[in-house]
């Protein structure tokens, strides 16, 4: 593959939540400060947590390479963290995983020292349009902006998994006339300085890293970081989206037919995960690490899901019917089998009558 970069500007944000829907009568629980981590991987390469939440960062001796600032607060309780253990150490370069604003808001507090690195894919989502959104939160009423119930209407849908919560909504309407705007979506939100198309190289401090895009799949403009010396792959909301914990054994969301992508194209994004090389998978969700195998199980589960839909539709089945004869006994052990498995095949039908 060809290698690109291009100097121009963009960034962005979006993502998914899980908050469980709470019943008007029940009280509301106290809110919970999420835990702070950092852990080392291997060599001079780090994680860190804010609570489900993560990111990455490599030092070298010229300074630190980062992926995924995460938050505004995050990001401040890491800027002083990193001074402290690593003084003198600049952080040269903030790369962006995808253009949801839950990993890549709060960067700006590195913008002294560092260049903002993403897929040219983010430049599209920042152009002032309505952006790629997960968590089947799109632009119903087709007004460029966003309203609460586009934000919140998913959950009521699909409780614990799809949409974000009101509060999200009115922390982001920053002058609380009811509408979103891109503007005020991003306004947290650093615009990179570099973009790429496929693949970036970058070196500093005598370590390499790679950007690649991986295709369409939970985002439309994702890069995974490949870290060689370390062995180590980043990846942020695919393959671990954020309803994984302690194992990538878990049902996808399926929110919005797929997050609006063809399902081929899911496919191919797992396929170009599985040729890279690597041992350990660092996600951006999950409490763990990962293997190669795991991206393994998760395609598998994709072609599986596609194969079984996809006949059953040829044999003119309903939507009913498919829900009641598509058990997926094979993953029958995995995480929110009960809840998701019928929404796994609605969204599979609806994707393939789309993207036939």
């Amino acid at each position: 593959m060809r290698y690109r970069s291009l100097t121009l500007l963009l960034a962005g944000v979006a993502a998914i939540a899980w908050e469980q829907k709470i019943p008007a009568q029940a009280p509301q629980p106290p809110r919970v400060l999420p835990g702070r981590t950092i852990t080392n991987i291997t060599g001079d390469l780090y994680r860190f947590g804010n609570g489900v939440w993560f990111g990455v960062f490599l030092v070298t001796p010229n300074g630190i390479l980062l992926v995924d600032p995460i938050s505004t607060d995050l990001a401040t309780w890491l800027k002083q963290e990193l001074t402290q253990r690593f003084p003198g150490a600049p952080v040269r370069y903030v790369i962006y995983s995808h253009s949801h604003w839950d990993h890549i808001e709060g960067g700006g507090l590195f913008a002294d020292t560092a260049q903002f690195i993403a897929q040219e894919g983010v430049l599209k989502n920042m152009d002032g349009r309505y952006p790629h959104m997960p968590g089947d939160m799109i632009d119903r009423n087709n007004n460029g902006q966003f309203e609460l119930e586009e934000i919140t209407g998913p959950g009521a849908a699909h409780p614990g998994v799809c949409g974000m919560p009101a509060s999200f909504f009115q922390s982001h309407d920053r002058d609380h006339d009811g509408h979103m705007t891109p503007a005020e979506y991003y306004a947290e939100v650093r615009r990179p300085d570099l973009v790429y198309s496929e693949r970036m190289q970058l070196t500093l401090g005598g370590k390499t890293v790679e950007l690649i895009y991986p295709g369409k799949n939970h985002a439309d403009d994702g890069t995974v970081v490949l870290f060689p010396a370390e062995r180590v792959l980043f990846s942020a909301d695919f393959p671990a989206d954020a309803l994984v914990r302690t194992s990538m054994r878990s049902l996808p969301s399926a929110c919005g037919n797929f997050d609006a992508h063809p399902l081929a194209e899911w496919t191919k994004s797992y396929r170009l995960i599985e040729g890279l090389d690597f041992d350990i998978l660092a996600q951006g969700h999950g409490s763990v690490m990962f293997k190669k195998a795991d991206v393994t199980e998760g395609r598998q589960f994709f072609e599986d899901l596609v194969s079984e839909v996809s006949a059953g539709m040829a044999n003119g089945k309903s939507l009913v019917e498919l829900k009641r004869s598509i058990l997926l006994e094979k993953y029958k052990d995995w995480g929110s089998y009960q809840r998701l498995r019928e929404d796994n095949i609605e969204a599979a039908y609806n994707n393939l009558k789309i993207y036939r």
